[in-house]
């Protein structure tokens, strides 16, 4: 069973993501795990005996149609740096938790299925519903953050200097597949439901940009240096010297850096960047030395600074890209 096959891929799937060691947020995490079990609660209504069953096992599959959209709106507010304040997003968890209460009253009230029947066909079980009110509202909450996700993705295709645009596209490509999906469902009226495959695909395909984000984010880059964050500046660079972040000390040293193009070449000429940083960076591309860290020092304004170039390496100890630290000398102000 298809159902069966994709429990079994996202278990062995969430297992590699917490052995790599990745922290891609708690919501991708849970992500996976909603969309196991309701993959698993899929595949018990197929073999599942009796209505008694199906029902408890139908329970189960509802689990991703209820958090699956909102997590994945999560993300790609994460992914497009669009911040949720904390007590909205509780509210949003809040709601979903209302909704799948009512999918549990399922067989004892009818807000979310006025009735519901249990068929065994040739090669499966399956049940048919007249759906409640709380059903119309489940509906509504997963096209909703299905559709804010896509907004969220087209309005952030402007800021090229802060999102990718890769990201985005593919961010938009996993809704838009969503999206399209569903409403093929709903026209077509399938017996066999697309949506938990189509989540295990989506899913895929968000965390291409989420790891890309990831091995590139200064939080993760600053392990390597071993410093204190907030008095040093990181300029972040992939295996084909396109740009990828700086914090924000960087851009106080380096201004021209909040104009740059997220996943694009560098400029050529002009700023503070090529006049002290460029041709040591791209000295220490050509040594192809990518165990050792150059260190180096330039002025401005009279004021020293020190930098160190270094290598960023993929969880496999592959070369992912380049790092520059930056730091005032602080043996001058002494």
């Amino acid at each position: 069973m298809i159902f069966l096959a994709c429990f079994c891929i996202l278990i062995i799937y969430l297992l590699i993501v917490i052995g790599n060691g990745k922290k891609v947020g708690i919501n991708f995490f849970l992500l996976i795990a909603v969309i196991a079990i309701g993959n698993g609660g899929y595949y018990a209504v197929a073999v599942s005996q009796n209505l008694r069953e199906a029902i408890l096992a139908n329970k189960l599959a509802y689990v991703i149609g209820t958090f699956a959209p909102m997590m994945v709106f999560f993300i790609v507010c994460n992914i497009c740096r669009v911040r949720i304040p904390g007590i909205v997003s509780t509210l949003m968890y809040a709601a979903q938790m209302i909704v799948y209460f009512s999918v549990l009253t399922t067989g004892v009230y009818d807000v979310f299925y006025k009735s519901v029947e249990f068929h065994r066909g040739a090669s499966f079980a399956y049940l048919t519903k007249t759906y409640g009110f709380m059903h119309t509202v489940y509906l509504v909450t997963m096209v909703g953050y299905t559709l804010a996700g896509i907004v969220v993705g087209l309005i952030s295709l402007n800021r090229k200097n802060v999102v990718s645009r890769a990201n985005v596209i593919i961010v938009l490509l996993a809704n838009a597949l969503s999206v399209g999906v569903y409403l093929v469902e709903r026209v077509v009226r399938l017996d066999l439901e697309l949506m938990p495959v189509v989540f295990v695909l989506a899913l895929f395909i968000i965390s291409i940009p989420l790891f890309r984000i990831y091995n590139y984010s200064v939080t993760t880059v600053r392990g390597d240096f071993d410093d204190r964050y907030q008095k040093t500046g990181y300029i972040i660079f992939d295996d084909k010297l396109k740009f990828m972040r700086a914090n924000d000390y960087a851009v106080e040293l380096f201004p021209e850096l909040g104009e740059w193009e997220i996943e694009a070449r560098m400029p050529g000429n002009g700023g503070r960047f090529n006049t002290f940083l460029r041709q040591p960076l791209m000295a220490y591309v050509k040594q192809e030395v990518r165990d050792e860290i150059i260190s180096g020092s330039y002025e401005y304004k009279g004021v020293k600074y020190l930098y160190q170039t270094g290598t960023v390496f993929s969880s496999r100890k592959k070369v992912a890209g380049y790092c520059i630290r930056l730091m005032q000398d602080e043996t001058r102000l002494q």
